[in-house]
């Protein structure tokens, strides 16, 4: 609160503001009413506008009257099912029905009363996929755990033998000529070398291996070191019994883990869930009431009784699933030549040498070579329900073609998938092993390697199909194990002991599926005729091809039109090489006088998987060639096993000497090695095709 003498001053100030504010905004004011009656404005000139109405508009009418153009109109053709070909909307500016690019043919009025429209289709694309999936590892562990040290051989001499049998392995394939196999270059002259290269395929033996040759018809089918079978093995139930062991153990967690709650979906029904707004609580369990106390015989840290040693037990998988319908059609003309290959070689190499205390060991180790074969109709098995076949757009419509629509391609189409995995694992152990405990585990091995790989591809459907150039499909799947298992095991002192050594895997599994039957032909004049037409810049097809008996029942033909080459190219490389090469010493004097339990070795127990699909779908197709037709299936397999031979001269007495042309210079010699040379590396993978393939394929 102010005092009253300063509350009147206030009071006189802010009168005397008011008082000046007023005096301002009167003389504005003033002012602006003297601009305005003096301003100069022109007179605006008025003119008026007239309209004209051309139209009359009338009352709502919903009696509106609609005549169709004639009883075949194009729009039948749009509302087809034409999948997966996508036809451009058609949209012509000014008008509302009418197709994109129209072309008048005169006197021809089966189709339109006096014309045909002409269709426009989007040209399918190329798809290469390249994939190289590289695995490698050396594990080569030192353990001594005895004050006196046993004496061991260096690991670089295992690893130099590996490499000499690899070398010796890679002779054993059918690609065993190095053929480039170049996408970029017109022709298909690399493909008939291929060809060539399979025809001269046999079942001769260079290294003493079993091999087993087929070729063309008898080699589709099922088939398991080459003889023929109704079902194929499973690969759990050839798996090691370490490795069997091992699945069944984490099958057993998975079970445990299942049935473990691990949220509020897994209570038991007699727990209460309700909040304790709801005045009930939710009842009170002991945590650990499900859990009994371990006891003496029950297993303690997951070990079983006794003590376990473990060099071995490495696995090493190569997988690859492919699933191809990209391009196809029933009726295929071929103005070059036509190559149809399926091939697949199989190739195991095992090198075993076992000694426990000087004493040669038998072997368990198991190759298996599996593959299949098939090639079957489209319509395969396709019935309805009352055991008729499907009704076919055959039986709806009898009539040859009303109209197609063509689309071209200056160049060539490339369907390749190139798939390569190569896995290199060194597993040289050295142990001197003595154990004080109770029960003890010792892991040395045990080692994984996975290369995986999975293709889906869904393309293009066509009703012809007119290639100036060649039609090319591979389906090619080559797979080889090499392992070397050299164990040399010795023993201080007598107690109960359990070895296991080799029991390995080596298991290769091929699969070629097709589903879709080319049959062969001459070439017919109409469709040479149309192709030297598109060669020479022709867009579309005339009716002597449209109307060609083999496309009746199609009422709307869709035309691909390839000037280069259409190739097809479905490749699989997998290779494994391992070494598992033991060197163990064991006190048992100390396992039996301190623990008396029994002890248990695995040196061995090794798996080498190799599994492949090529699965393609397509359609069954009449093939119409102008020149040559080069079609073959080879199935190849080969084993080459060893259980005797020294570590440092694998398979070397059984060279023949033709054989000995094939291998590397200094590779018959013994090589040696100190424990400070520097190894071998892993060699490179077995291939027929340049180290850089996206050069060849895309260049």
């Amino acid at each position: 609160m102010l005092d009253k003498f300063t509350e009147i001053i206030s009071h006189l100030i802010g009168i005397f503001h008011t008082t000046i504010e007023a005096e301002r905004l009167r003389d504005a004011y003033e002012d602006f009413k003297y601009q305005q009656r003096h301003s100069e404005v022109n007179d605006i000139e008025i003119t008026p506008t007239h309209f004209e109405l051309r139209y009359t508009l009338r009352d709502f009418d919903p009696e509106l009257k609609y005549t169709p153009l004639a009883n075949e109109t194009p729009f039948k053709v749009w509302l087809a099912s034409t999948d997966p070909i996508h036809l451009r909307e058609p949209s012509v500016p000014g008008q509302m029905t009418a197709f994109p690019e129209l072309y008048i043919e005169q006197g021809y009025s089966s189709f339109f009363p006096a014309a045909r429209p002409s269709l426009v289709l989007e040209p399918p694309g190329s798809v290469v996929t390249v994939s190289v999936q590289s695995a490698w590892m050396e594990d080569n562990d030192l353990l001594r755990m005895n004050s006196v040290y046993a004496e061991f051989n260096d690991p670089s001499v295992y690893i130099a033998a590996l490499a000499s049998l690899q070398e010796a392995a890679q002779i054993l394939g059918v690609l065993t000529v190095q053929s480039t196999l170049d996408f970029n270059s017109s022709g298909g002259a690399s493909f008939i070398k291929l060809h060539d290269l399979m025809v001269q395929t046999d079942d001769t033996s260079r290294l003493g291996e079993q091999v087993v040759v087929l070729h063309g018809a008898e080699a589709y089918g099922m088939f398991v070191g080459g003889a023929p079978v109704e079902t194929l093995p499973l690969l759990d139930d050839l798996m090691p019994e370490l490795l069997q062991a091992e699945a069944d153990t984490a099958n057993e967690d998975d079970d445990r883990s299942a049935s473990v709650r691990t949220s509020d979906l897994d209570l038991a029904p007699d727990v209460k869930t309700q909040v304790p707004g709801d005045h009930e609580r939710i009842e009170d369990k002991d945590p650990f009431g499900g859990l009994n106390p371990p006891s003496e015989e029950a297993e303690f840290f997951g070990l079983e009784s006794g003590h376990q040693v473990v060099t071995g037990g490495n696995k090493m998988v190569n997988d690859v699933v492919m699933n191809v319908s990209w391009l196809d059609a029933p009726v295929i003309s071929v103005m070059g030549d036509v190559v149809d290959l399926n091939l697949i070689s199989q190739v195991n190499v095992l090198a075993e040498h076992a000694t426990f205390s000087g004493v040669l060991q038998g072997s368990l180790s198991t190759t298996f070579n599996v593959a299949m074969m098939s090639s079957t109709s489209q319509f395969a098995g396709a019935e309805t329900t009352d055991g008729s076949p499907e009704q076919s757009v055959e039986d709806i419509y009898m009539g040859l073609p009303k109209n197609w629509a063509v689309t071209r391609i200056e160049g060539d189409v490339l369907t390749v998938n190139w798939v390569q995995q190569y896995s290199f694992m060194a597993d040289d152990d050295r142990a001197d092993v003595q154990i004080t405990g109770s029960n003890s585990y010792i892991g040395l091995g045990e080692n994984l390697i996975v290369n995986l790989a999975s293709l889906a591809e869904i393309g293009y459907g066509y009703d012809l199909i007119m290639i100036g150039g060649d039609l090319i499909t591979i389906n090619q799947i080559s797979q080889m194990n090499v392992m070397l298992d050299f164990d040399s095991i010795t023993a201080a002192g007598a107690g109960p002991l359990g070895v296991s050594v080799s029991d390995n895997l080596l298991f290769n599994g091929a699969s070629i599926s097709t589903v879709g039957i080319n049959s062969y032909g001459a070439m017919s004049e109409n469709f040479a005729a149309a192709s030297k037409a598109f060669a020479d810049g022709a867009q579309s097809i005339d009716r002597d091809v449209a109307h060609d008996d083999v496309f009746t029942g199609d009422e709307l033909l869709t035309v691909l039109y390839i000037a280069g080459d259409f190739k097809t190219i479905n490749w699989v490389e997998q290779t494994n090489i391992m070494g598992d090469s033991d060197q163990v010493h064991l006190a048992l004097d100390a396992f039996t006088a301190k623990s008396g339990m029994p002890a248990k070795l695995y040196t061995g127990s090794n798996a080498e998987i190799n599994t492949a699909s090529i699965n393609v779908y397509g359609a069954d197709s009449e093939v119409r060639v102008q020149g040559d037709v080069y079609s073959d299936a080879l199935l190849y397999q080969a084993d080459l096993i060893d259980t005797t031979s020294d570590p440092t001269g694998v398979f070397m007495p059984a060279l023949a000497n033709e054989a000995v042309l094939f291998l590397a210079d200094g590779m018959i010699t013994n090589p040696s090695h100190s424990s400070d040379d520097p190894g071998i590396v892993p060699t490179s993978p077995e291939s027929i095709a340049s180290s850089d393939l996206m050069q060849t394929m895309l260049a």
